[in-house]
């Protein structure tokens, strides 16, 4: 298993050094990254399960509100938008927990600091993860934070309530793509298998996040259907205007997913699905085969992984979506360009 922090320890060292910081804490402090999703919820969710069965005063949140569509986790109604973990931390003691978060201007301003006085687990799967936290666990290996925290929770040998193992099956399924990207291996279904030997049913959990969309967000959805393009004959790629959402009445955390659905047109492996915001333009990137979704992400400053990536582009939306295509149609001329 792959895994890094500072000092390069080992994977059952840095899980015993987890497991310490968390047994000392009398508080934990849970936080997500913006515009959070069904992995750093999940995880969250799960987490904050935990410290309660455990005794521990929990508290979680992040910049961004909790999303609709996540309500029926365990403990949602619990997230505080706006979270201040430096203060929470001068007042409670304890530890802060980051999930699924790669950079700091993916988290709270102020995590690097808040990390040299109070214990900060960054617990991430992403490769370019910026080890931010006084301790850093990042597995690339791993489908989700989900399926890492249940490794801890195995290695740990606590055990937990299924409101845990729901939050974790949450995690799981929706970073893995429903056991579908890459990503998912071997070690992915065992925790999955395990979770469910502990009274997780997956068609409740399917049905909570697939069954639960608004008839506003299928106008979005729609909306962005109808102005799906193809370029380069491999790249599927769409896009909403601020105006979209107020037009519909929906929440931008409704477009979850939204981009995946690109991939299901025939011969496309590379999907773009763009999102007008205030000041630049957001991208969510997913790819299959030898597209690397992640190499298009950091040619505007992103990151991510092999096939699940996101940006931000500063342009107007036309313009955006302009650039990304001419660097789509360079791709592929390199494609096809015969090898030597």
């Amino acid at each position: 298993m792959s895994t890094k922090n500072k000092k390069g320890s080992s994977f059952e060292e840095i899980q015993s050094a987890v497991i310490d910081i968390l047994e000392g804490a009398p508080a934990w402090i849970i936080l997500t990254h913006v515009k959070p999703d069904g992995d750093t919820l999940g995880s969250g969710s799960a987490l904050y399960s935990l410290g309660a069965s455990l005794g521990k005063k929990v508290f979680w949140g992040g910049v961004d509100p909790f999303p609709r569509g996540y309500f029926f986790l365990p403990e949602a109604g619990s997230y505080i938008p706006g979270i201040d973990p430096g203060e929470l931390l001068h007042r409670e003691g304890g530890a802060a927990i980051i999930l699924d978060t790669s950079t700091e201007d993916r988290s709270l301003p102020g995590v690097r600091a808040l990390s040299e006085k109070f214990p900060v687990i960054n617990i991430d799967h992403h490769g370019d993860n910026e080890l931010f936290g006084s301790l850093n666990w990042i597995d690339p290996a791993a489908s989700s934070v989900g399926e890492m925290v249940w490794s801890l929770l195995s290695f740990w040998k606590k055990d937990y309530p299924l409101k845990t193992a729901e939050g974790l099956y949450t995690a799981i399924v929706t970073d893995s793509g429903n056991f579908t990207f890459s990503s998912t291996g071997e070690k992915t279904h065992r925790a999955a298998a395990n979770l469910l030997s502990r009274g997780v049913a997956p068609e409740r959990i399917e049905d909570l996040l697939r069954s639960n969309r608004s008839l506003p967000s299928l106008h979005l959805w729609g909306r962005a259907f109808e102005r799906a393009e193809i370029h380069s004959s491999f790249a599927g790629v769409t896009w909403l205007f601020r105006k979209d959402f107020a037009e519909t009445g929906s929440a931008p955390s409704e477009t979850e997913f939204l981009v995946n659905e690109l991939l299901t047109l025939r011969g496309i492996s590379f999907a773009a699905f763009l999102v007008e915001e205030e000041d630049a333009v957001r991208a969510s990137l997913r790819s299959k085969g030898d597209i690397s979704a992640v190499e298009i992400a950091k040619a505007f400053g992103g990151g991510g992984h092999l096939n699940a990536a996101g940006c931000k582009i500063p342009l107007p939306l036309e313009s955006a979506k302009d650039t990304l295509v001419e660097l789509l149609e360079k791709i592929n001329a390199l494609r096809a360009a015969p090898s030597r």
